[in-house]
């Protein structure tokens, strides 16, 4: 028996700028062949799942039902893109393996990909290892959320899970938007290319090869650090500069480690990374549903990189004034405004600016997100981690998540760009900079 009432679903949610950048990502990733614009997130278990547990309790979240039964409208000539719900009664499958490799997952689900053309954006996988153990993985089209949403969405399981949930269903889906006017629409536009333009002036280094193609799929390599070893990365990142938590730091050594492989390469120059920033405001619970994610754009000089302290620097000057100029939130506007440009225009513009590569290479990180889920379906999470979604061009995204105080790092990489002995080193190299071994 359902414990909310379908007929409060909204029937309709625009999607925001930021979802619809995510529409040319999907674009961009189907035209290099790097599959769909998939995140999915793993949680562990040292205990053996019961279907029916989870079933229930994802029969019971609005949130759940509502995803497993809309569709995309992408909207024609200048309307805006939007999800449509229409009550089809569609339940969400879970898809049961058993593998006899502890804590890996099959190929078959981080290669399946989760088309905007499907009946499904969401999809849910049990994994069966030796010894009871289990795995639960939550995959979705980037479209409908970020990682702060999926992590609030963990949480309102939690909360079903436990009776205690108290969130109204209006709060889990984005408000009204405010109108803006025409002329803040062009003042920011022309603001925000001008920036963009100086931010990414060529040449730019990056960890992409010229004239290169996907044609193998995307592969991942996680870098598990234990909870004494992420103390003492975070000690690292203070006597660097990092006043305000590791995530610039997390930053500067990836840049690092990609840096010193362009050097192999005889190509290291000027970095540009765009970041995503979250436009949530600090300790909200709302909306689950839409990326709400800007970026901050980093120009990375060559002079920077004479040690990790100075990189951390670089990032953190750049940082402070672009927040200071309101730029995530005039990139916004932006994304908001491009809405209403038809999506082949839109990706035209986007892959022109960037002569088809979007970055040196990818970094996020979830920060605190999930850092503090201990349970999920009521069993103890053991171990939690996020696969990115892949991107081709750069094709190399490093995802920083720490849970239980301990630092995991995914790195998503296509092997057209990053070969196998690259990877070992980058690992080698990431492991150190951030221990502070070299």
């Amino acid at each position: 028996m359902r414990t909310f009432d379908k007929t409060s679903l909204p029937e309709k949610v625009l999607l925001t700028g930021s979802d619809c950048f995510h529409l040319v990502l999907d674009k961009h990733a189907h035209i290099h062949h790097a599959g769909s614009n998939v995140m999915r997130i793993v949680f562990y278990f040292n205990t053996r799942l019961s279907v029916a547990n989870i079933k229930k309790t994802l029969g019971n979240s609005p949130l759940i039902y509502w995803l497993c039964n809309v569709k995309l409208l992408k909207g024609l000539f200048f309307a805006k893109p939007r999800w449509r719900y229409k009550d089809k009664g569609n339940e969400m499958v879970i898809n049961e393996y058993h593998h006899a490799v502890l804590n890996e997952i099959p190929e078959i689900i981080l290669q399946r990909d989760i088309p905007l053309d499907g009946n499904q954006f969401v999809e849910a996988d049990l994994v069966y290892y030796p010894g009871n153990k289990t795995s639960f993985i939550l995959s979705w089209n980037h479209i409908l959320m970020d990682g702060r949403g999926i992590g609030m969405l963990v949480q309102h399981l939690n909360e079903l899970s436990s009776g205690h949930s108290n969130q109204q269903i209006k709060q889990l889906f984005p408000a009204r938007e405010k109108k803006t006017g025409l002329f803040r629409y062009i003042k920011n536009m022309y603001t925000i290319k001008k920036f963009i333009e100086k931010s990414s002036k060529a040449p730019i280094a990056s960890i992409a090869r010229k004239n290169s193609e996907s044609t193998v799929a995307f592969k991942n390599r996680i870098i598990h650090f234990t909870a004494e070893e992420t103390n003492r990365i975070n000690e690292q990142a203070f006597q660097n500069g990092a006043r305000f938590g590791a995530n610039l730091y997390y930053l500067s050594c990836s840049a690092h480690a990609v840096n010193n492989i362009n050097k192999q390469r005889k190509k290291a120059g000027v970095m540009w990374i765009p970041v995503p920033y979250d436009g949530r405001l600090k300790g909200s619970l709302g909306p689950v549903i839409s990326n709400t994610v800007a970026f901050l754009f980093y120009r990375v000089p060559v002079t920077a990189f004479a040690s990790v302290k100075q990189t951390v620097t670089c990032f953190s000057t750049q940082m402070t004034e672009q927040i200071k100029d309101k730029m995530p939130q005039k990139y916004s506007i932006l994304l908001n405004m491009m809405r209403h440009i038809p999506l082949r225009l839109y990706y035209f513009l986007v892959n022109r600016s960037g002569k088809g590569s979007f970055a040196s290479f990818l970094y996020s990180s979830t920060g605190e997100t999930f850092n503090n889920i201990k349970t999920l379906f009521g069993e103890t999470v053991s171990g939690l981690t996020i696969f990115p979604s892949p991107t081709f061009p750069p094709g190399l995204t490093f995802s920083f998540l720490k849970h239980r105080e301990a630092l995991n790092i995914n790195i998503a990489y296509s092997p057209d760009i990053v070969n196998y002995e690259e990877l070992n080193w980058i690992e080698l190299d990431l492991k150190n900079i951030l221990l502070g071994k070299s």
